[in-house]
């Protein structure tokens, strides 16, 4: 099945449940009729004077429905509040993670391109050294464990490339075709991390984006991304 065929299904399912609750809440809202004529009233409740005990009951209840109700909105809304922080939070350490990615991608990429070039020309330790503190940096924040294992291995990745372009007795040298090799695998490496990073950053985006909609269209986005998928 293609997925416009997927979509068009699910959005018909979608359509018919609408429908269908639609059809039962008219049914049921129908069968109630309610003519209010207030001198009837005014006569009902002269005929029956024990009715301030009973309002003194149901504005009892009401008290009590409000204690009730009062402390819960505002625990939902101190839970909600946490939910949107901890949607921000996660949002920002997977923006960074994959921004970092890329620059030490392009770092690899570098040596890559000026591979001919002798090693002593071609080294940048003040780039590895800056990408090296900010993954230090973000591991002390991160709480991801896929994130964190990405930049694990980005940090193996410039540690490794960083031992062959360092080497002292090697400075005037080009890298070798094996050397060459361990680099073009790394920066493969690299990119499959950046991938799984890319897509991640896409689904914290959506789940802060859903975090902070109001509640009518956090029951809708759920439908939209059913219909989307």
């Amino acid at each position: 099945m293609q997925v416009w065929q997927r979509r068009t299904l699910k959005l018909a399912l979608v359509a018919g449940a609408f429908y269908i609750a639609r059809y039962f809440a008219l049914c049921f809202f129908s069968s109630f009729h309610m003519d209010f004529d207030i001198n009837q009233t005014l006569k009902w409740m002269e005929a029956h004077p024990n009715l301030s005990g009973w309002a003194q009951f149901v504005g009892a209840i009401a008290a009590i429905l409000l204690a009730i109700a009062i402390p819960a909105w505002q625990r939902h809304g101190q839970s909600l509040d946490r939910w949107r922080d901890a949607e921000d939070l996660n949002a920002s350490l997977s923006q960074n993670s994959f921004y970092l990615l890329s620059e030490i991608r392009n770092y690899l990429r570098g040596y890559q391109g000026a591979r001919a070039i002798p090693r002593g020309i071609m080294r940048n330790d003040e780039l590895r050294n800056d990408l090296l503190r900010r993954i230090h940096e973000l591991e002390l924040r991160e709480i991801n464990p896929d994130r964190i294992t990405r930049l694990f291995f980005a940090r193996g990745a410039i540690h490794g490339t960083n031992t062959s372009i360092a080497a002292g007795f090697q400075q005037d040298n080009p890298l070798s075709d094996g050397e060459e090799a361990l680099l073009a695998e790394r920066i493969g490496t690299i990119n499959s991390q950046l991938d799984e990073a890319e897509i991640a950053n896409r689904k914290a985006i959506q789940s802060r984006a859903h975090a902070h909609l109001w509640l009518l269209p956090r029951i809708a986005f759920p439908v939209v991304m059913f219909i989307a998928r």
